[in-house]
């Protein structure tokens, strides 16, 4: 049963985290997995770094560097009895691959077992010795591993894997769905209380033991074609024109302005065209209206909106129209909103305010109808903060909004009581 060191994945989580680029098995295939397999990859390659097949075959060679292998084993996976680890180690069914320093000691390895005509392995172990992790030993252990493996027309890698070693093997390529048939393992492999089964197709066409290099060479290639079809590298002078745009934008219909925009070197390049600027201001429209239909919808759900619902009717309260000249109510808002009349969001938040505004003006204090607008205001007030000027405005802004006027705002009163 593999079961990974537990210090290996805490210094693998530890460490930052990247973008999750995913292969074929669902393994990690980004940057920090390719650095991490070049770098042992450099070692090995400088002859630092050695990875010797071995088997029980009882030289003396062999004999020392397993018993090296399963006391590592034994240190690292502190959960698995000794004499299993022993067992299987030294078990002559068994191979295992060593990672060797200096050719000489032993950091790593992983034991295992084929079973050819199945065309399967079973990893039983995996470990690095605690002071040389996180140096991606691990990772170009494993991608050795499965070049052997494919070299042995081996179609999958199976393992039991505790819960410690589930993220570790999810990043060298296994996954818990199983694609291998049942009847080709069942029987010939133990089955572990508490152990996940999990599975990794080895690709016969896949260079394992450069798989660093391609990820790298795939990576240089996709930027070379990204620059191709890309305008990044290229730079337009336009400040002899952004004064004269704006200028242009502010003061003129911005649909027809005195400076064609596709005129502008490298704006037509880029692919802009007016279509794009229609498209994002209905989009902008369609977001600005939605904010505001939401306002006056939970305006029209609260319990204290029911005087403001509709015109006050001359007829109950004839002098109302005398003081209030300029009335307004939420179903002349909602209609002015479906009308596409607001042109941001300041003449709406005015229209909204000036309900409260007249309420407050033709009601006494003690009033059902002031109190009202008073609890009505405060409640939407906040929905009021939150809106977002989304919609473009054809008509220059002036200092009468709704937050930052000097005048009084024109006022609207609700219906008082007799």
């Amino acid at each position: 049963m593999a079961d990974q060191e537990k210090s290996a994945q805490d210094a693998q989580n530890a460490a930052p985290q990247e973008t999750a680029f995913v292969g074929m098995n669902g393994e990690e295939t980004g940057l920090g997995f390719a650095t991490r397999d070049q770098g042992a990859k450099v070692e090995e390659d400088q002859g630092l770094l050695d990875f010797d097949i071995l088997t029980n075959d009882g030289t003396h060679r062999n004999m020392k560097l397993l018993i090296d292998l399963k006391n590592i084993f034994s240190r690292q996976l502190p959960k698995m009895p000794k004499e299993y680890i022993v067992k299987l180690v030294l078990d002559r069914h068994h191979e295992s691959m060593v990672i060797l320093k200096n050719k000489q000691k032993v950091i790593g390895g992983i034991c295992f077992r084929q079973y050819k005509p199945q065309r399967f392995a079973e990893v039983a172990f995996l470990a690095v010795t605690a002071n040389e992790q996180v140096r991606g030993y691990g990772t170009r252990l494993m991608n050795k591993f499965k070049d052997h493996m494919q070299k042995q027309n081996i179609e999958y890698l199976l393992t039991y894997a505790d819960n410690f070693a589930i993220g570790y093997f999810k990043k060298q390529g296994f996954t818990k769905e199983h694609r291998m048939p049942q009847e080709k393992w069942k029987g010939y492999i133990k089955d572990y209380d508490g152990g996940t089964l999990m599975e990794c197709y080895i690709h016969p066409y896949v260079d394992y033991g450069n798989i660093s290099q391609i990820i790298k060479r795939q990576k240089e290639l996709l930027i070379e074609r990204i620059k191709k079809l890309s305008l990044n590298e290229k730079v337009f002078s336009g400040k002899e024109y952004a004064a004269l745009i704006q200028n242009s934008m502010d003061n003129e219909d911005p649909e027809n302005p005195k400076v064609n925009p596709s005129d502008i070197p490298g704006v037509a390049f880029s692919g802009w065209e007016w279509k794009d600027y229609h498209e994002l201001k209905k989009s902008k429209e369609r977001s600005f209206n939605l904010q505001c239909a939401n306002v006056i919808e939970n305006m029209k759900r609260h319990k204290q909106s029911w005087p403001f619902l509709d015109p006050v009717n001359k007829d109950d309260v004839p002098d109302y129209y005398d003081v209030i000249t300029d009335p307004i109510d939420i179903k002349a808002i909602e209609k002015k909103l479906q009308n596409n009349q607001y042109v941001d969001k300041d003449q709406f938040i005015k229209d909204v305010k000036r309900i409260f505004t007249n309420a407050k003006i033709y009601n006494q204090p003690d009033t059902i109808y002031y109190k009202a607008a008073k609890e009505l205001e405060d409640f939407v007030e906040p929905y009021l903060t939150k809106l977002k000027d989304t919609k473009e405005s054809n008509t220059p802004s002036n200092n009468n909004s709704a937050h930052g006027s000097k005048k009084p705002l024109p006022v609207r009163k609700s219906i008082k009581k007799k």
